[in-house]
């Protein structure tokens, strides 16, 4: 009994499993094409195949990854250590009240020509000494400034032996800035000894000019460097010197050109201040 009733209940499933299925009609018909277009997909694609993400599945990547979170401040925004006298390298500031000034100083003027009777040929004459060049420049109502220096040095032209050596005590007034200075001066060209008629050791040679009583005035124009500690000048002077010249029978008294170049560096007392500043932080034990 119980096997004429199971044969009953399964009786019409397996008779419609034989059957061929009724077609489908309406919006159940498409549902059930989309389903099988999707299961005939996921039994032609591979089992371990993954898929690709596209960009907008990327995760937003940390900032830190692409720029600092704390960007360095730029070099002239950082504050510079003076505690122990030190002044800032990058910051150009206007000349301290006193300086001293170590150049060397050449200086140029043209004097007379003559022809040599032994050779036929012209000479022509120049006083040139280079010099070791020591000043004091003192700065005031902030762009004014006033020097004080003294030159000594030989004279290295083809007088020489009529005018060895020179002292060229000076005195400047003018407009100093951070780089550019004008400044007009006055100088007294002392040549020691002058001699008169010396000439080179040759046979052949000529009586050497002297010149004495020599001013000088002039302008000059400068540019200082700022450099830690010591400071770079360069300076070119133009002017007149009034001399007395002697020469054979040749005497006369008139301005001639005047040239003159400095080379050299300003001391301020910096490295003074820095030793000092060093043994009161370590006094104090900083």
């Amino acid at each position: 009994m119980i096997g004429v009733a199971l044969l009953a209940l399964a009786g019409p499933k397996l008779a419609r499993a034989a059957e061929p299925e009724a077609a489908l009609e309406g919006p159940a018909r498409a549902l059930e094409a989309e389903l099988d277009a999707r299961a005939q997909d996921n039994l032609s694609a591979p089992p371990l195949a993954l898929t690709i993400p596209g960009l907008a599945a990327l995760q937003p990547a940390p900032a830190s990854l692409f720029a600092p979170s704390v960007l360095a401040k730029r070099s002239r925004d950082r504050e510079f250590d003076t505690s122990l006298g030190e002044s800032d390298p990058r910051v150009r500031s206007l000349p301290r009240t006193h300086r001293f000034r170590l150049t060397l100083h050449a200086q140029w003027v043209k004097l007379t020509r003559t022809q040599n009777p032994s050779t036929g040929e012209f000479e022509r004459f120049h006083f040139a000494p280079m010099m070791l060049d020591l000043g004091y420049q003192a700065q005031f109502l902030k762009y004014v400034m006033v020097r004080l220096a003294v030159a000594a040095g030989g004279n290295v032209a083809n007088t020489r032996n009529a005018m060895p050596m020179t002292v060229f005590p000076q005195a400047y007034v003018g407009f100093q800035h951070k780089i550019i200075g004008l400044a007009f001066g006055y100088g007294f060209d002392w040549t020691i000894p002058p001699t008169f008629g010396a000439s080179a050791n040759t046979s052949t040679a000529l009586e050497q000019p002297v010149i004495t009583r020599n001013h000088v005035v002039m302008g000059e124009i400068s540019a200082t460097s700022r450099i830690d500690k010591v400071a770079l000048t360069l300076g070119l002077t133009l002017g007149g010197i009034q001399s007395d010249l002697t020469h054979f029978e040749t005497y006369n008294r008139k301005f001639r050109f005047y040239l003159g170049l400095q080379f050299g560096a300003f001391f301020d007392g910096t490295k003074r201040r820095e030793k000092k500043a060093r043994k009161k932080a370590e006094a104090e034990g900083r």
